[in-house]
């Protein structure tokens, strides 16, 4: 699949198969973003990922409404979302 220039979501992407898939995608070209509630955490991840320039993070927790409302209006457009938490 051609991943170039796609702009994914992954939430709970700070760990585990989130991490492994946001290093995937970010690996094939796409632009990733990572969310998650703990803001630690996802800098460890961006740090770790080290792909400042393809590589966002978010802090958002998905069991409140308003901030997936404020996510989603902050990111704009998507090819792809992922849910790992």
């Amino acid at each position: 699949m051609d991943m170039d220039e796609t702009k994914i979501l992954i939430v709970g992407g700070s760990s585990g198969m989130g991490l492994a898939l946001a290093r995937r995608c970010l690996a094939e070209g796409s632009g990733v973003i990572i969310a998650g509630r703990n803001a630690a955490r996802l800098n460890a991840a961006r740090d770790e990922l080290d792909r400042p320039a393809a590589l966002a993070t978010a802090v958002a927790d998905i069991s409140r409404e308003a901030e997936v409302a404020a996510l989603f209006a902050r990111i704009g457009r998507l090819e792809h979302i992922v849910s790992t938490a």
